[in-house]
């Protein structure tokens, strides 16, 4: 009898999976192209349907080559740093065959604080307000949701400067939004945020993603009928209409949304926020399959004009139906990346990661060790408000004259011999100073991940004396580098201002916006951090 009702429920299973197919065939007139042969992948191969590794890597920002040849010895000269040592190794990842889990495809699941016809809540600027990394193991029948903090204080790939994490999808659309509820139109920033995200997984692949705005979330909430939920802290819905208390209410999309925009948690820790984000989830895939609702979600995906973004395929959205309708609710395990919430020396609040637990939490879901990412601290960013983002815009402003050289020599324009040795000094000067800059750089973030710095100071009467003598240490190798860039900046910008003049150039800008994040010599693209 037993064995009639497992039989009975796989059967049951078998044909919702058969429906969601057919309800996809007949909204986009594909019926013709799916063939049993997929079916019977979908159904029994899914993991086949996705590539672990399919991202397109982004180039990484190097120094631009000579446009005239240096001499061998001008790295020897006098113009070199004094104190610097060999550019420190990163640690690698240690990762076996054995150990490495395979299975597991990453999607990234975005949350836009924005609705369709552009009106938002964050100003003129939206961003990807929440992002989870779903991270689905075919092979062990497991997910697990991987929250990154929005805040988070972060570089990204092929781009200069530095951005919270939550602004990268705005860098990948160039400071723009706009939309026609076509996936199209936004999939720049989604395919950024993936491969910035993959940084912080420590180079694992994300090759797909999901996205959705406020109007999509209220949308698809009210489409299932609403959620029973046991709230935790008291809120008011996104309208504002109606206020909630703690305790169990049926939450319609508009409450929904108010929940997981609060702002204010009771304890301060925008990681509050996100472990509300990950229960949510959890508890309308729980509706979704207790009520036997999964056929829903690819008819509500694939209404892309609804506010829902994805570069999965049809097919790929099936087979994670078919998955999720075999997924036990306990298989289903939530994490988050933590860390700190504060600033140094600008008004934004930023999240700055705890590396051991990043690195703990990488080596528990996918079983492999990977670096600590050492620009993401309070001690990194105040030693870029120190000297960082002034030697960066100077390094750049460098690079716009050397550009300028070498588009006018490939243009044809011949340059005298004395123009051509005053390149030569510059550009000597120039690979100087950058060399010094990452160097220094990469050492001293080292330094700070394994010290962390105190941002207050009135708590040094309660550090150990060794506590104390490496502070100072710390302290003195900061001041070092920082008189070698100085010195190196001096000796770059009087060579470029004498390169600059002899080729008639008039645009050198040496001074740093006061707001580094809005000086497109630092950060690329302007954003918003709001």
């Amino acid at each position: 009898m037993e064995m009639k009702k497992d039989q009975a429920k796989k059967g049951k299973k078998k044909w919702v999976v058969l429906i969601v197919l057919g309800a996809i065939a007949v909204v986009l007139g594909v019926g013709a192209v799916i063939g049993l042969r997929y079916v019977d992948r979908i159904l029994k191969q899914p993991e086949t349907l996705f590539e672990a590794d399919a991202s397109t890597p982004i180039p990484q920002n190097t120094a631009i080559a000579p446009a005239f040849p240096i001499p061998t010895d001008a790295a020897g000269s006098d113009r070199s740093p004094q104190t610097g040592t060999e550019k420190p190794v990163l640690p690698s990842a240690d990762v076996s065959e054995e150990e490495a889990q395979t299975g597991i495809v990453n999607i990234m699941l975005m949350g836009i604080d924005a609705y369709e016809d552009g009106a938002t809540t964050s100003g003129s600027m939206p961003h990807t307000d929440s992002m989870m990394v779903i991270a689905v193991n075919f092979d062990e029948g497991t997910v697990d949701l991987i929250t990154l903090p929005r805040d988070t204080f972060t570089t990204i790939p092929g781009h200069s400067g530095f951005y919270k994490l939550n602004g990268v999808f705005n860098v990948g659309l160039n400071g723009k939004f706009k939309t026609t509820g076509k996936s199209d139109d936004l999939k720049d920033g989604f395919l950024l945020t993936c491969r910035t995200a993959e940084e912080w997984l420590g180079g694992i692949s994300i090759p797909y993603y999901y996205g959705v705005d406020f109007q999509a979330v209220e949308d698809i909430v009210d489409a299932i009928g609403g959620i029973d939920y046991d709230v935790d802290q008291a809120f008011r819905s996104m309208s504002g209409r109606r206020s909630y208390g703690v305790g169990m209410h049926h939450l319609d999309g508009d409450a929904v949304m108010g929940y997981l925009r609060i702002r204010q948690s009771a304890d301060g820790l925008d990681s509050s926020r996100t472990a509300r984000q990950r229960r949510m989830m959890v508890a309308i895939f729980k509706k979704l399959k207790n009520e036997g609702k999964l056929s829903q979600i690819p008819s509500l995906i694939s209404a892309a004009n609804s506010g829902v973004y994805t570069n999965t395929t049809l097919g790929q959205t099936a087979a994670l139906v078919n998955f999720a309708a075999n997924l036990d609710t306990d298989k289903i395990r939530t994490r988050a990346m933590s860390g700190d919430i504060g600033t140094i020396e600008t008004y934004w609040r930023f999240a700055y990661v705890d590396q051991q637990n990043r690195i703990d939490l990488i080596r528990e879901v996918y079983g492999v060790d990977v670096a600590p990412v050492i620009t993401c601290s309070r001690q990194y960013e105040r030693w870029l408000n120190r000297i960082g983002f002034a030697t960066i815009k100077r390094i750049h402003q460098i690079e716009k004259v050397l550009t300028v050289v070498q588009e006018r020599k490939d243009a044809g324009e011949t340059f005298t011999d004395e123009q051509i040795d005053l390149y030569v000094a510059c550009y000597t000067d120039y690979t100087a100073l950058r060399d010094a800059y990452l160097r220094y750089s990469d050492e001293l973030g080292l330094i700070y991940i394994d010290s962390p710095w105190r941002e207050h100071k009135e708590k040094l009467g309660s550090w150990t004396d060794e506590e104390k003598q490496r502070d100072k240490q710390i302290s003195e190798q900061e001041t070092a580098y920082y008189g070698d860039l100085v010195t190196l900046s001096e000796n770059a910008h009087t060579s470029l201002l004498k390169l600059a003049e002899s080729i008639g150039y008039r645009k050198v800008d040496w001074s740093l916006n006061d707001r580094w994040y809005a000086d497109p010599d630092v950060n690329e693209v302007y954003v918003n951090f709001g």
